[in-house]
């Protein structure tokens, strides 16, 4: 075993002179002193670190109590649970704590055997842990077994609706909101948002050329270092051609089979397996979410095609630029994480005659909302398309009230002795109070 106490050193030292930047708040707030380990996951660069840095801020203790260390670090490659016995030993030799340690473990997924090292300083009681990952290896349902029941998870999203408008120093007023002038601002700032995503580093870039660098980057970094590297990927070129094909379908019908078919009609070879193999990887980065056709039954779920959405709507603009052309559908992709954001369990719905529901929300073991998503429902074909799917939905599912997400337009409508109510997007987005996803 490689001795790395000096690496650890180092690093720690820098972290004791290091200056806190100064941080857009967040609207999730850490426990400061729970009894479990604090677990944050999400996608890279999604504010993880900062909102570590906007806890250790509000803890307003010495430096010597608040230990925080980046496991993705040059210095620190290639670690092992057995490597950190040595971080110890170089936290006692550069820190004088006082009291009980905070300690900040960020990107811990780099650390192979991880989860044991965790749990056994865990169980001295002589700290207080917070760790961050990049995978969903850190969510309760696929944690190690000697964690589970010891940690309480965040699922940090990009910002939200109302942290982007935070962050440009803009406070919608929504009583007067929409009869004022002020409307044209905030469907500004909605396009804005919609177009470039809300990373925090890319909304607060001017121009957009540095926004579509830093999006480039963040690509890069979550093909190569949280796909290529973590699972061993051999075949990039394939694996690149699987996620740009697979972005280019967002929001729409996604199967395997499709995606080998048109794969293989460009002289690309692969296997179904493969392609399942790469959507399960890039999920778990949190870089995409499928969800599945809602049905009682396990089958329809497997065999029906999935609809992808990912986790920031700036990856997909860079990605595939036709934003104009797809607004439509960046809109659902928006709704979709934010409901993520809302902790709500999503589906989609699809009857046998191609009859369609944007997302099925359920709660327990019913189904509590209906959700559309339409740009222009000022066109009447699209209107009677989206208001008589979502009725005959409201009608199998038993509700009196569906709700159509718009681009501007605001109102209401009984249709069948059922309740159709529109709402413009940005009103949706600041209406409800908001909050990144604890499991």
């Amino acid at each position: 075993m490689m001795n790395r106490k000096e690496d650890f050193k180092a690093e720690l030292i820098e972290w004791k002179r290091r200056e806190i930047p100064e941080l857009e708040k967040r609207s999730v707030e850490l426990p400061l002193k729970s009894s479990n380990i604090v677990s944050l996951c999400g996608c890279r660069r999604s504010g993880k670190t900062f909102l570590l840095f906007q806890t250790i801020k509000t803890l307003s203790l010495s430096r010597d109590d608040l230990i925080y260390i980046n496991f993705e670090s040059e210095r620190l490659r290639n670690l092992d649970a057995r490597d950190l016995q040595d971080f110890l030993i170089a936290v006692k030799e550069v820190f004088s704590p006082q009291d009980k340690i905070y300690l900040f473990l960020d990107e811990i997924q780099s650390v192979r055997d991880w989860d044991k090292w965790v749990r056994r300083i865990y169980d001295t009681g002589g700290y207080y842990i917070f760790i961050t990952g990049s995978t969903s290896r850190l969510l309760p349902r696929e944690i190690a077994t000697s964690l589970r029941g010891r940690t309480i998870n965040f699922t940090i999203f990009p910002f939200s609706f109302r942290e982007f408008l935070c962050a440009r120093n803009y406070e919608p007023d929504m009583e007067i909101l929409q009869y004022t002038d002020e409307k044209g601002k905030i469907l500004k700032l909605l396009r804005e948002y919609l177009r470039h995503g809300s990373f925090p580093e890319v909304i607060m870039k001017d121009n957009e050329f540095e926004k579509k660098k830093l999006l480039s980057s963040y690509f890069d970094a979550i093909l190569y270092r949280d796909v290529v590297e973590r699972f061993r990927v051999k075949d990039t070129a394939l694996l690149e051609s699987f996620i740009r094909y697979t972005v280019n379908n967002f929001a729409t019908y996604f199967s395997i089979s499709k995606t080998e078919r048109f794969l293989k009609s460009t002289g690309i070879r692969c296997s179904k397996k493969t392609l399942a193999n790469f959507l399960n990887y890039f999920q778990q980065a949190f870089f995409l979410f499928p969800i599945e056709i809602y049905s009682y039954k396990v089958k329809d779920r497997l065999q029906y095609p999935k609809k992808i959405y990912l986790v920031d709507t700036g990856l997909i603009n860079e990605l595939v630029p036709k934003f104009s052309e797809n607004y439509g559908r960046f809109m659902e992709n928006v709704v979709a994480i934010e409901l993520m954001r809302r902790e709500q369990e999503i589906y989609y719905w699809k009857d046998p005659l191609g009859k369609e529901v944007d997302f099925v929300i359920k709660e327990g073991l019913r189904v509590k909302e209906l959700i559309q998503v339409c740009y222009d429902i000022g066109d009447e074909k699209t209107e009677k398309r989206e208001v008589s799917s979502l009725i005959k939905a409201m009608k199998e599912f038993e509700l009196n009230e569906g709700l159509i997400i718009t681009g501007d337009y605001e109102g209401g409508e009984e249709v069948n002795g059922r309740k159709i109510i529109y709402t413009p997007l940005w009103k949706w987005l600041l209406n409800k109070e908001i909050r990144q996803c604890r499991i």
